[in-house]
C-alpha cells in the first residue's frame, strides 16, 4: 500500500514533499515531511513519514503521522 492510501487522504487533497532526511547509525533511517493540501493548494495539516531498514535482516518499517495545522495528531499507522 502506498502512502497516499495509508494516510486516507480526502478527495482533492494531495502531498507536497517539504523536507528529507536520513539517520541511524548507517543512514538507515530516512524520514520525509509533507504538507497536505486541500484541492485549492491551502495547506491543511503535515505528515511525518519514517521508512526504518533494520541493519540485520533488512526488514523495513514504516510510520507515517499526520497532524493538523495545531499540531495535534489525527492519524499515526505502522505498517
Amino acid at each position: 500500500m502506498s502512502l497516499t492510501e495509508q494516510l486516507d487522504l480526502k478527495d482533492g487533497e494531495t502531498l507536497r514533499v517539504d523536507s528529507s532526511r536520513q539517520t541511524g547509525p548507517l543512514a538507515n533511517i530516512d524520514i520525509t515531511n509533507y504538507s497536505v493540501l486541500d484541492a485549492r493548494g491551502d495547506v491543511v495539516g503535515k505528515v511525518e513519514y519514517t521508512e526504518d531498514m533494520a541493519i540485520k535482516g533488512f526488514k523495513v518499517t514504516h510510520k507515517a503521522v499526520r497532524t493538523d495545522l495545531e499540531g495535534k495528531t489525527v492519524l499515526q499507522k505502522f505498517w
